[in-house]
């Protein structure tokens, strides 16, 4: 099994390592890790900063993304003790690079959080959206706890 894990920032490292010690993964699953960083977009106020000091923004800016998918890579490997774990740090568009990502891997599943919530727990993110939409494969959404509750909501997969 390929599974492509998506992830936008570090509230999904806890809720991943839940989830991740709880599936039962095949014993030849096969683990790629994608942070995307978006880029900066023509006409935003970033756009206007000197050169300079937008290298150093997008440089700080994959640095924190390769950090992530390195803890996300500990968290799979400390429960999967997996050797086939890569990790990915790309910029571009999120919803466009994660389903990129999957037809190219031939992933046969993506895992992802969403931070939307609603009352009735139905609403999810433009990006998830568009990846669950137009996925050539399952896609697992693990819901991540408001900020209102804490981080106090039990864990649920939708």
């Amino acid at each position: 099994m390929k599974v492509l894990v998506a992830v936008e920032d570090e509230q999904f490292l806890g809720e991943l390592s839940s989830f991740m010690a709880a599936y039962p993964w095949p014993a030849d699953s096969e683990f790629h890790i994608l942070h995307v960083i978006m880029p900066v977009k023509v006409g935003s106020f970033m756009s206007v900063l000197p050169s300079p000091l937008l290298e150093n923004i997008s440089k700080e800016r994959a640095k924190a993304g390769e950090l992530l998918v390195e803890q996300v890579k500990n968290a799979i490997d400390s429960v999967q003790n997996s050797s086939k774990i890569t990790v990915e740090v790309c910029e571009g568009l999120p919803k466009e690079e994660i389903l990129d990502r999957a037809v190219q891997q031939k992933s046969s599943l993506i895992v992802m959080g969403s931070h939307r919530r609603s009352v009735s727990d139905l609403m999810i993110g433009n990006v998830t959206q568009a990846v669950v939409s137009n996925a050539p494969c399952c896609v697992l959404v693990i819901p991540l706890p408001s900020k209102k509750s804490g981080g106090k909501e039990p864990h649920k997969i939708v």
